[in-house]
């Protein structure tokens, strides 16, 4: 095939222009220390790099996720343990107010630390996380979950739901617990109590402790008579020198001769008569008299007035008080029973709290398995894209060498003629 000068001339300046472009791309690799430095250099490698960096930036956002679950769950254990501190306290002071030595001032004093001690439990049940969503409202993080009702009670307003974060392509994980499950269902004698009612019960218990008695004495002879403000049953304990027993009694109103007829029919030393609305108690031996355990049914908590209660008093055989009144109220309104409620609170504390701490060891073991596999997927990205700068360095020096080569061939053959054959 005849090939012409101009033709010659033109396939060799293609040539030398592809080298010079393979030359630059060459250098351009080297620079930026990448196999390719646009899609089309390689469009099946940007095709492979693009999916894994869209797989790397999925697991950026898990890892965020993950950490971010771990600060708000770190921040409801915080409230918590801080709730916990509160019950410790209480308790201290519910022992010291079932002292028989304090008196109405310095019960007066312990009820108001407690006051003091539920405002701040309200603070709590309110707390938020650094970007201000609150920690116990559900799916409610922007309204405030609890509040102060017209009746200037705390209710919750939040819902029960429990917000997730996902950590991996088929794992969430809860990362807040709802007010509700938290401070509104504490399960106290089969009863859903809110904890600041447990609170409050104390409270209650506290300043009626007041003018109450566990245990209501005498010797002898005394009288009792029946405050019904809650009509059913009233039932207690009734104890002479030989044994007790106990007297329970329907009292649907204002007649109490049934509690006489209980009373005679117990087999104590103990007898009893009816005098208007008094009760006279007299024991045949002249020996102890003594009430306790009473429970007026309907009565499950502590009430800040009580409405049933019996007032006791000793009297000589002339009908003469001989010391001051003992009151009793049911066995729900009295400080030790609010130890047993403290108890509940505390286990109801720590079973909310294992909920959080397995959810933040999940979160933590997601944490570390999404690095892992970071390590693993940047690998990928790092061989499809960074350039082994050694081969491409050979590569280009063979590409400037055969450049220069082809070069320096075309200039010799442009320079022969018919006319130096000839010669």
């Amino acid at each position: 095939m005849k090939i012409s000068t101009k033709l010659f001339n033109q396939q060799q300046v293609n040539t030398f222009s592809k080298l010079t472009e393979n030359i630059q791309n060459l250098q351009s690799k080297i620079s930026s220390g990448k196999n390719f430095v646009s899609a089309s250099d390689d469009p099946v490698a940007a095709a492979e790099l693009s999916g894994l960096n869209t797989v790397k930036e999925r697991f950026n956002q898990y890892s965020e996720n993950a950490m971010s679950g771990i600060n708000r769950l770190n921040i409801a254990d915080a409230s918590l343990q801080s709730i916990t501190n509160l019950m410790v306290r209480a308790r201290e002071l519910t022992i010291q107010a079932a002292n028989d030595t304090f008196g109405a001032i310095d019960r007066e004093a312990l009820a108001l630390e407690l006051d003091e001690m539920k405002k701040e439990m309200f603070s709590v049940a309110n707390a938020v996380d650094s970007k201000g969503a609150f920690i116990f409202g559900g799916y409610h993080t922007k309204n405030q979950p609890f509040t102060l009702n017209k009746d200037n009670r705390i209710e919750y307003v939040g819902d029960r739901g429990t917000n997730s974060v996902a950590v991996s392509e088929s794992r969430t994980v809860g990362t807040t617990l709802d007010g509700g499950s938290v401070f509104m269902n504490v399960i106290n004698n089969d009863e859903v109590t809110p904890m600041f009612e447990v609170l409050e019960d104390i409270i209650y218990s506290i300043r009626t402790a007041n003018e109450s008695v566990v245990e209501a004495k005498a010797v002898g002879k005394a009288t009792l008579q029946v405050e019904n403000g809650n009509p059913g049953n009233f039932s207690f304990t009734l104890a002479d020198s030989s044994g007790s027993a106990n007297i329970s009694v329907d009292l649907p109103g204002s007649d109490i001769s049934g509690i006489v007829t209980a009373i005679n029919s117990a087999g104590l030393t103990i007898s009893a008569s009816l005098s208007g609305s008094t009760i006279t108690l007299t024991d045949s031996g002249n020996g102890p008299i003594t009430i306790s355990d009473l429970q007026v049914e309907g009565i499950t908590k502590a009430e800040k007035t009580p409405k049933s209660y019996l007032t006791f008093n000793a009297i000589d055989g002339s009908g003469n008080t001989l010391a001051k009144e003992q009151r009793m109220y049911d066995k729900n309104q009295s400080v030790q029973n609010r130890l047993d409620d403290i108890k509940i609170v505390q286990e109801h504390l720590a079973n909310q709290r294992a909920i959080i701490g397995a959810r933040t060891s999940s979160l933590e073991r997601h944490l570390d398995l999404i690095a892992e596999r970071k390590i693993a997927v940047e690998k990928d990205i790092s061989d499809v894209s960074e350039a082994d700068l050694a081969e491409l360095v050979t590569t280009l020096q063979s590409q400037i060498t055969g450049l220069q080569a082809s070069q320096q061939a075309f200039v010799k053959i442009s320079d022969l003629n018919l006319f130096q054959f000839i010669r």
